[in-house]
């Protein structure tokens, strides 16, 4: 059985209305048999209290976290610099080995150096805190193309710089989902897993199976790169969380 993380988008709705708490995670994560569960930093209500008790039940329940942050790479702000340094901080205290950012817009003319300094100085902090960063490939503009990945990857050639593949939001900028990972295999440390089906206009992540992508074929070149990451359940739990999990995990184990 393929090893797999459960995200806390699984209970998102919940989490928004105040149904369930960021603490009620790890025990779904467990009662699925999942090796461990992703944090986001909007999902926090008061951080300061919440975050060392996410830490102590996950090494309680003997789970392995990751984190993820709305904060890009590419900032000209020094605020959000200074945010995404906070946010490697926030991972490396939760026990996550990694940090999973989107790539954010391009620098206007003559604001480059700004912009590639905050990253330099991102990726020497979480270089020293053994965190990598996972690089994702955005669902929308900007940092949507894997062209835009690639040259971010090759920009810095750091060892704490890899990619998180979203394969899903590959086919929804309407790129080629296994040629991404044909392209980036050497770099792949996370990957994000859900289905996808046409909603009108766009598209709407759904769990595993219960889409149109061609999934097996993407778990195949998945599996081809020989990289070693860590796999994360990626969609709305639909007013049933247990369900969309259980459903995902029995379509994990027939691959």
């Amino acid at each position: 059985m393929r090893e797999f993380l459960i995200s806390a988008v699984q209970i998102d709705a919940e989490l928004r209305s105040g149904a369930r708490s960021i603490l009620d995670l790890a025990p779904l994560a467990q009662r699925h048999g999942a090796r461990g569960a992703e944090y986001r930093d909007y999902y926090w209500k008061d951080k300061l209290e919440e975050l060392p008790a996410v830490r102590d039940q996950l090494s309680r329940l003997r789970l392995q976290a990751t984190y993820t942050t709305n904060t890009t790479l590419y900032s000209t702000d020094p605020a959000l610099q200074a945010q995404l340094l906070r946010d490697i901080e926030d991972a490396r205290a939760l026990g996550s080995p990694l940090l999973r950012v989107n790539l954010g817009p391009r620098p206007d003319p003559g604001k480059e150096s700004l912009v590639r300094e905050g990253a330099i100085r991102a990726i020497e902090r979480a270089t020293r805190g053994g965190i990598a960063l996972a690089l994702e490939n955005n669902a929308r503009p900007p940092g949507e193309q894997l062209s835009e990945i690639r040259e971010a990857l090759a920009a810095f050639n750091a060892p704490a710089l890899g990619t998180n593949i979203d394969f899903a939001n590959y086919v929804t900028c309407n790129q080629d989902p296994i040629a991404a990972i044909q392209a980036l295999a050497a770099r792949i440390i996370y990957v994000h897993a859900k289905d996808a089906v046409r909603a009108g206009a766009g598209w709407k992540s759904v769990s595993l199976g219960a889409g149109g992508l061609p999934l097996r074929e993407i778990f195949a070149a998945l599996d081809a790169t020989g990289a070693r990451f860590l796999l994360c359940f990626e969609f709305p739990g639909e007013g049933d969380p247990d369900g969309a999990i259980a459903r995902s995990k029995a379509w994990l184990e027939q691959v």
